[in-house]
């Protein structure tokens, strides 16, 4: 633990944080490599009974305090790991400590496979715990260590929902702890986020956090020198009001929850900030685009490729263009702009669709996040094509917005002094975690048996024998009052799942990136007699659906997953609704060959044969459905590591670039 140790740069706030070490594929494959080594040696004596047996010394003489006694010991051990640094033995008297507290305070005591997961975090490791296992509250023993030591802590989750969530019921035990919490999240007004920053721990998402060290480097300019770090906290001691101070307080410790999902599945794209620039074309000019894009004909004039989401104009496509340039304004007559134009307008009108890949709310374009379900109503895409869709939706033309920094998750996070993190579906991603942020992977055992029931993953022959089929199984759940949870892979499919039921007087409650504002009450409900709820990915990482009276004996939840997920990770994290900590509960997939996932990977031969083999009303036999439910899922994951690869590539390239210029980002 040496890294966290406190020095005095980190107390008079030299921005600390780790500096990119340059090295090659090969040195890196060698650093790994010993890295695994260490960690083989580690497991063999940091195991679970070893941590439970040291911190239960502990606690026999903790459990006698007053709370005025705890006080004090929270005081001695808080001026110790300040002397002494994180070493292993207050460490295990700190999570000894936190436990008695968090019992006291939270009426929740953390379990002994929480302890373990926790120390797996407070050393850089992922720990996966099965979902409904208590990641949040375990996340609060290395974040509360890290805490009480002076070192500041960034726990970092998939949403604004989340972290806001998480901050509001830690926030007792913090401060019985004497530490500050506070969330930061979209929306906040640069002050905001400076106060909030200042926190002993903060919770917060990984777009916000990466954005605003990328508006520290912004305001830090290429002169990286530790002075210019000092003077600029010096500046923010002096004037509280000053709009050029930094945000953060340096990258010291990170502990990210949900790791997959933030470290993998979010990124394959840089993040970057813009400023806005005015707009030179004009309203016109979008809607002629959209006009001429409307009088190709797919094949003939152009060609898509669905899995890029790519547009290739033909020779005769080429031609048709030219024939309306004597019609158009001149920009026209400019061969490349009109045909990225025109690709654009065809992208907007074949790729985007509105209600799946944006919703238009208060005639603005909002973008939603497909891994979370939720609205990212400050990001838009690039080069026009954020404009060529508000143009499309008939909306106001906002200002084109060029890059002035950029940088990856991969990169970003890497800078961490202490990286860790947790989720219940991370093994599949191990290596990539390993090679890539140099993060070990342990499996920490559930503190109940899994009483999850898997009715199967059934794949009908088209959508009208797939809705025949939610609904009767909706109908005989509903009628012995045990909750259900419909999953659904897009805003427009939510509200078709409800029609459908509405159609058949059923009741329910539909939960998308249209009702954000209603998320925690929909969700507070969804676990009583009688309750079903359709949701999107909102419903999915994170959200811990408490089962009302009696319904435990019913048989707990039920969930209904009505989509193939990109990847099977996903799918499991909607599972993981039900049979959470030891409760009963059951799971299943009602899908059809006509769903978009299968039909965009499969050819319509092989559908037509798999249609064959599932007979009217029928599923696919459940042999052939496991084996071709995989393959999409394979096939997007493996496209998905190419990509987050490449952009690997390009950000050391671009390092070597900037480090000949002398500068830093």
């Amino acid at each position: 633990m040496s890294e966290l140790a406190i020095k005095p740069g980190l107390r008079l706030g030299s921005y600390p944080q780790r500096v990119d070490d340059g090295l090659d594929d090969l040195e890196q494959a060698i650093t790994g490599w010993f890295g695994r080594q260490r960690t083989r040696l580690q497991r063999n004596r940091y195991n679970q009974r070893y941590i439970v047996r040291k911190v239960a010394r502990h606690e026999e003489a903790l459990q006698a305090c007053s709370d005025e006694a705890l006080n004090a010991v929270v005081q001695e051990l808080r001026h110790q790991l300040h002397c002494r640094g994180l070493e292993e033995s207050l460490i295990i008297e700190s999570f000894a400590v936190i436990r008695e507290v968090s019992g006291r305070v939270l009426g929740k005591r953390h379990f002994d496979v929480q302890l373990y997961g926790g120390w797996l975090m407070m050393n850089g490791m992922l720990a996966e715990m099965q979902t409904g296992e208590g990641k949040t509250l375990t996340t609060t023993l290395p974040a509360c260590t890290a805490a009480l030591a002076g070192i500041p802590v960034h726990v970092i989750t998939a949403n604004d929902y989340l972290a806001e969530r998480d901050c509001e019921i830690m926030l007792p035990l913090y401060q019985h702890l004497g530490l500050s919490g506070a969330p930061v999240i979209d929306g906040m007004e640069p002050q905001q986020c400076r106060e909030a920053y200042r926190a002993d721990i903060v919770h917060t998402t990984n777009k916000q956090v990466a954005f605003d060290y990328l508006r520290d480097r912004i305001e830090i300019g290429d002169d990286t020198g530790d002075l210019r770090f000092q003077y600029r906290q010096i500046q923010r001691q002096q004037s509280a009001a000053a709009d050029n101070q930094l945000l953060l307080r340096g990258l010291c410790f990170a502990i990210i929850d949900e790791a997959d999902s933030v470290l993998i599945d979010e990124a394959n794209t840089p993040l970057i900030i813009t400023r806005t620039l005015p707009n030179d074309e004009s309203d016109e000019t979008y809607s002629d685009a959209l006009y001429v894009a409307s009088t190709l004909v797919e094949d003939q004039h152009f060609k898509l490729d669905q899995k890029s989401r790519t547009v290739e104009l033909t020779l005769e496509g080429e031609d048709a263009l030219e024939d309306h340039v004597l019609r158009l304004p001149k920009l026209w007559r400019n061969k490349r702009k009109r045909e990225m134009l025109v690709k654009q307008a065809l992208s907007a009108t074949h790729f985007y669709q509105r209600d799946r890949e944006y919703v238009v709310n208060e005639d603005k374009v909002q973008i939603i996040d497909q891994s979370t379900g939720r609205l990212m109503p400050d990001r838009s895409w690039e080069q026009g094509l954020h404009q060529m869709i508000e143009a499309k939706e008939g909306c106001l033309i906002s200002e084109l917005r060029e890059p002035q920094a950029r940088i990856s998750y991969q990169k970003f996070f890497s800078r961490y002094l202490r990286l860790s993190g947790t989720s219940g579906t991370i093994s599949e991603v191990g290596d990539e975690m390993n090679r890539v942020y140099g993060l070990d992977l342990f499996k920490v055992s559930t503190n109940q048996p899994n009483k999850r029931l898997m009715y199967g993953e059934n794949i009908y022959r088209d959508l009208l024998d797939k809705q025949l089929a939610l609904i009767n199984r909706v109908n005989a759940m509903h009628s012995t009052g045990r909750p259900i949870l419909i999953g659904t892979c897009s805003v427009e499919e939510s509200e078709q799942v409800g029609e459908w039921l509405q159609q058949q007087g059923i009741p329910h409650r539909v939960l998308n990136a249209k009702q954000d504002s209603q998320e925690a009450e929909i969700i507070a409900v969804a676990g009583q007699l009688g309750a079903i709820t359709v949701a999107t990915n909102m419903a999915g990482r994170g959200t811990d659906i408490g089962l009302g009276e009696g319904i435990e004996a019913l048989g707990g939840l039920h969930v209904i997953s009505l989509s193939l997920n990109d990847s099977y990770r996903v799918d499991r994290q909607l599972y993981g609704r039900c049979a959470r900590q030891g409760d009963p509960g059951s799971a299943e997939a009602i899908l059809s060959l006509e769903d978009a996932a299968l039909t965009g990977y499969f050819a319509p031969a092989v559908l037509k044969f798999l249609a064959g083999l599932a007979g009217e009303g029928k599923p696919v036999p459940a042999s052939v459905s496991r084996k071709i439910l995989r393959l999409p899922q394979r096939s997007h994951e493996k496209k998905q590591c190419r990509i987050r690869k490449a952009l690997m590539k390009q950000d050391r390239q671009l390092r070597r670039t900037l480090a000949f210029a002398g500068r830093f980002e």
